[in-house]
């Protein structure tokens, strides 16, 4: 009776273990199915739509830019991609927005250059706050800028605008301060000694108006600002800022080529993300855009604007970024302190 007992005994007390053991095994197994878990739930993105916010008003090159990748990105990601417009301060409003939300994926920012480049050192920033914290996915295009004067100035060349800027006064007119517009003209002004006083307006087309009526001598400009006054014959276009050739001007020389050796210089856009989005995240939207800017559609839309669409990679971006923020920020460091228009 005893023994019958102990082996009883004996097989609950092994029983125990036993269990304990296959509890503590399924327990350790659920933890180390965490980590596929969460592989899973990141291949799955995305899940609902997306937002690629523009920082600027609708109807602009940087606004359809935005919708013109919008259906294809939205084709191969399988979800809906929305446009939204957040204008003002330079862009900064919509950065700023882009750069506090959630590092998901679902909240982009189609970002002009400027934004990250010259922004940050132009426009006063309150005490303890710091450029947008954003990510590079990849580059989408160029914008090159055309130096234009009125049709009946003495200007007829870029070499005319060198040997005349550089004997008689001349003004230059742009669409505010610190736009590619006022930089470009103040690098002809340190780099070539060209008499050049900045004139800034509020936008581009007033000072386009001055430009037509003879106020001002000389502007120089994205393309589609200016290209239906060229194309009237009321506007001369002397050269381009951009050392790649422009589908909407195609027989206008580079400025560099044309005396101004070493000018060279091109608005950019790239998608960006809060800056702490998820590397495989990342990579997916990349290879999205790449495949995008590779559609003939797509092309031809960019193209239509003035945007020269080339794909470069979240490194590249990032790198031109610190390039050319070094170059602005030198640039406006020199340059006699006003207030952003």
């Amino acid at each position: 009776m005893t023994n019958g007992i102990d082996d009883a005994a004996s097989r609950a007390r092994h029983g125990l273990r036993d269990g304990g053991r296959r509890t503590w095994l399924r327990g350790a197994s659920l933890l180390a199915m965490l980590p596929l878990a969460g592989a899973a739930r990141a291949s799955a993105y995305p899940q609902r739509q997306l937002s690629m916010v523009v920082p600027f008003v609708p109807g602009g090159p940087v606004d359809i830019a935005g919708r013109a990748l919008s259906e294809p990105l939205a084709r191969h990601l399988g979800q809906t991609v929305i446009v939204m417009n957040k204008a003002g301060a330079g862009g900064n409003i919509g950065a700023e927005e882009v750069a506090r939300s959630q590092p998901d994926g679902y909240t982009l920012l189609l970002a002009l250059d400027s934004i990250l480049t010259v922004n940050p050192f132009f426009y006063r920033q309150r005490p303890g706050q710091r450029a947008p914290a954003l990510s590079p996915i990849g580059m989408v295009g160029e914008l090159s800028s055309v130096l234009v004067v009125n049709a009946r100035s003495p200007i007829k060349t870029a070499a005319d605008f060198l040997d005349y800027g550089r004997r008689h006064e001349l003004t230059a007119g742009s669409g505010g301060n610190a736009t590619a517009g006022h930089l470009y003209a103040e690098q002809l002004k340190r780099d070539f000694g060209v008499k050049l006083t900045h004139v800034p307006y509020k936008g581009l087309s007033p000072a386009v108006q001055d430009l037509l009526a003879g106020n001002i001598d000389c502007i120089v400009a994205l393309i589609p600002g200016v290209l239906p006054h060229v194309r009237a014959g009321s506007l001369r276009a002397l050269g381009l800022t951009s050392t790649r050739p422009q589908a909407l001007l195609p027989d206008l020389q580079p400025l560099s080529e044309q005396g101004l050796a070493g000018f060279s210089g091109a608005s950019w856009l790239a998608v960006m993300a809060p800056e702490k989005i998820a590397p495989a995240v990342a990579d997916q939207l990349s290879a999205n855009l790449s495949t995008a800017l590779r559609e003939p559609g797509v092309v031809e839309r960019l193209q239509s604007v003035g945007i020269d669409p080339y794909y470069a990679d979240a490194d590249q971006v990032r790198a031109r970024i610190a390039r050319e923020a070094a170059q602005w920020s030198t640039l406006l460091g020199a340059m006699q302190p006003s207030s952003p228009t």
